[in-house]
């Protein structure tokens, strides 16, 4: 009798830990990223940027331009370059909109690193709009450059952060740059066909415009 109850006792206790794991609320609910929804060209507002996403652009090659030290080029595309066109306003004080990323249902896509330069200890010969520090009452116009499959296109979703690395100053934090971020996700309206319209053919020789 004492080893059924013992049992019984056990088996309550098992029930109860997972009721409360599952009313416990997970790492993202609870350290956010805290996410505001919107749908190309419709200004989002968060509390220190806002977003509009103006357009969005294909291309199987984008031109880099010569300097003093190198030649002009076309970048290829290893499947295809999407190009979101977007207007950035800081609200209160500077801020970067650093952390963008592509959300397709094959995963996530980071920008670029192919517009020449870059690799994370300079500046690219293109720059994207992950590069620019914004200030208040000064909007600026750029680009997010993303290197996709094209089968990835259709549903894709503009996922942009105010946070960056450079934003965590230590230990775990640096792992997890998007903890605590209010974080924009656009509905880019890439519908199937749109998709498809988008991407046949894109065009080469893209010039990707400087943030203005």
């Amino acid at each position: 009798m004492r080893r059924i109850a013992s049992i019984v006792l056990a088996v309550a206790l098992a029930c109860a830990a997972v009721a409360l794991q599952a009313a416990h609320w997970s790492y993202t609910r609870a350290y956010g990223p805290f996410v505001k929804s919107g749908r190309i060209g419709r200004t989002v507002t968060e509390p220190l940027f806002t977003i509009r996403v103006d357009q969005v652009d294909s291309a199987r090659t984008i031109s880099i331009p010569g300097t003093e030290y190198t030649k002009a080029q076309e970048i290829p595309a290893n499947g295809v370059f999407v190009v979101v066109l977007a207007t950035i306003e800081a609200r209160r004080s500077l801020v970067y909109a650093g952390q963008a990323r592509l959300h397709t249902r094959y995963g996530d896509y980071f920008p670029t690193d192919k517009l020449g330069g870059g690799g994370g200890l300079s500046k690219p010969l293109v720059t994207p709009l992950s590069y620019v520090r914004f200030q208040p009452g000064m909007p600026r116009r750029g680009a997010y450059v993303f290197d996709v499959p094209r089968e990835a296109v259709a549903g894709a979703r503009l996922y942009v952060s105010d946070h960056d690395a450079e934003d965590a100053p230590f230990g775990f934090y640096r792992d997890d740059p998007r903890r605590f971020a209010d974080e924009v996700h656009v509905d880019l309206g890439l519908d199937p066909a749109e998709a498809a319209r988008l991407t046949r053919p894109p065009p080469i020789g893209y010039s990707v415009p400087e943030p203005s």
